[in-house]
């Protein structure tokens, strides 16, 4: 499109030829009124016959040197004669010449030199045949009439051939107010010479340009067009639902995947996007059969020990429908657990974010379980920055401390030590860890502990009904807010939650 542009704009704004016909019409005008000024004293003289005046005109202007033209008549003015059939006076076509006129054959145009250039003159051949039909909308006017000539100066653009223009002026001579004669200037205008002469340069320049434009584009094409095409054929299949996610692992393009550039990291971006959905089919999946497994198994309790009942109606009623009991509250809390999963990762996707303080959260939520316990023997110890703000979503950030804080004081019974602290350096990520005196995390589960359903308590850590949930919902919030955690071993003995966002 560029290309034609420009192509365009410099056949339609090409307006030389209007110009150098007006120049030359012009000039062709000025030496048709000089020649008539200097020829009324001649005029005047009223006794002077037709051939005496003749020989006047051509002592006048026989000389080349005082009058470098040689397209001029004089002709006498009369009203009832048709021009050009009066008598002349000055025929400059024919002049009187004492010396011999040497002949030097012209080249045909484009032959000097420009054998070489076939291809420049072919494409100007092809402008030249479209900007001729333009040129004379432009420059071609009526013809003159002669009888309008005993007035004014009259001239005439008129075609005198296929590729020429007779450029003509007629002015009057003088005497007392009475024309009587007149004097014709003319000049044939060759077009197709003053438009090559113009324009070769001008068309090799723009030949370049486009050649130019060419090579750059067909470079972009093959570097990025032709690239981003393939990539997006890839994408662009389509997928069907038995095997959706092994699918899209085969959508990558390795010559794309090593390129260093914006296509290279547009490509790894998209991948990464296709990855984090594969995950998220997987995730999904894998979540629907756990919660199918960790259901089964308390309906099926719950079933048993009806059933034991009713076959023994009065043995160890009670116990038995505490047993139920229990069973029905579990599974009431894993689905709790399970909607509070579903929601969480609704909110973390679709709910805006806001800037708060978070130094008062944490302030506020940890004061709310030094409260809780006081009359127990777990301690807990806070080393909060204060002023704080961080942009997400408080609720979900709540949620991770409060977590992380009820784990910690479930493992710390009866007795033991919790620090919570908040700490943010300038232009760093802010720092949230909450450590305890527990028994501590073996190395070997320290990644386990994250993933759903898990839980490894024993002991006094035991929490009735846990679904086993906390931390991997903890950990989906922290990464949703573009963070991450991690658990270490913490100098008090226990586990050590770092949390970094």
């Amino acid at each position: 499109m560029f290309l034609i542009a420009l192509w365009l704009f410099f056949f339609s704004s090409d307006d030389f030829v209007r110009n150098d016909i007006l120049n030359k019409k012009n000039d062709l005008q000025l030496k048709a009124s000089f020649m008539s000024k200097i020829a009324r004293p001649t005029f005047k003289n009223s006794k002077a016959t037709d051939f005496q005046l003749m020989l006047d005109m051509y002592d006048l202007f026989d000389d080349p040197q005082l009058l470098p033209i040689h397209k001029i008549k004089i002709y006498r003015y009369e009203d009832k004669t048709e021009i050009g059939r009066d008598f002349v006076y000055y025929n400059g076509t024919r002049p009187i010449r004492r010396s011999p006129i040497a002949v030097t054959p012209l080249d045909a145009i484009g032959s000097q030199g420009q054998k070489n250039k076939w291809y420049t003159w072919d494409i100007m051949g092809a402008l030249f045949s479209y900007y001729r039909k333009l040129s004379d909308t432009r420059v071609v006017t009526a013809p003159i009439v002669p009888k309008r000539s005993k007035f004014n100066p009259q001239y005439h653009v008129i075609k005198s051939g296929e590729n020429t223009y007779d450029i003509r002026v007629l002015a009057p001579i003088k005497v007392d107010r009475k024309t009587v004669a007149l004097v014709e200037v003319w000049e044939d205008y060759d077009l197709k010479n003053a438009y090559f002469s113009r324009n070769s340069l001008r068309v090799q320049f723009l030949i370049g340009i486009s050649l130019i434009t060419l090579v750059f584009g067909l470079a972009l094409a093959f570097s990025i067009a032709f690239p981003l095409r393939r990539l997006s054929k890839r994408l662009n299949r389509k997928l069907t639902p038995s095997d959706m996610a092994e699918q899209m692992t085969n959508m990558s393009v390795a010559k794309l995947a090593s390129r260093k550039d914006e296509i290279g990291l547009l490509h790894n971006n998209l991948i990464k996007l296709t990855k984090q959905i594969i995950r998220l089919f997987k995730d999904k999946e894998q979540f629907a059969a756990d919660v199918s497994h960790e259901l089964k198994n308390p309906i099926a309790s719950i079933i048993a020990h009806v059933e034991n009942n009713l076959e023994n109606e009065n043995i160890n009623k009670n116990s038995a429908l505490l047993k139920i009991k229990n069973q029905a509250l579990r599974m009431n809390k894993l689905v709790s657990d399970i909607s509070e999963a579903a929601i969480v990762d609704h909110e973390i996707v679709a709910k805006k974010r806001e800037k708060f303080d978070i130094s008062n959260i944490v302030n506020d939520i940890a004061t709310h379980y030094i409260d809780e316990i006081k009359n127990s023997k777990v301690e807990i110890n806070l080393s909060l920055q204060k002023n704080i703000n961080f942009n997400g979503l408080p609720d979900r950030i709540a949620q991770i401390l409060i977590n992380l804080i009820e784990n910690a004081i479930s493992f710390s019974h009866p007795r033991g030590t919790i620090n919570i602290s908040l700490s943010k350096r300038w232009r760093k990520q802010l720092i949230l860890i909450v450590e305890d005196s527990g028994p501590g995390i073996p190395n070997n589960m320290k990644e386990l502990i994250f993933e759903r359903f898990f839980t490894s308590r024993s002991g006094h850590s035991v929490v009735k009904n846990s679904s086993g949930l906390g931390l991997f919902m903890c950990r989906e919030i922290v990464e949703a807010h573009g963070g991450k955690i991690h658990v270490e071993t913490s100098k008090l003995g226990g586990a050590k939650f770092v949390v970094s966002l």
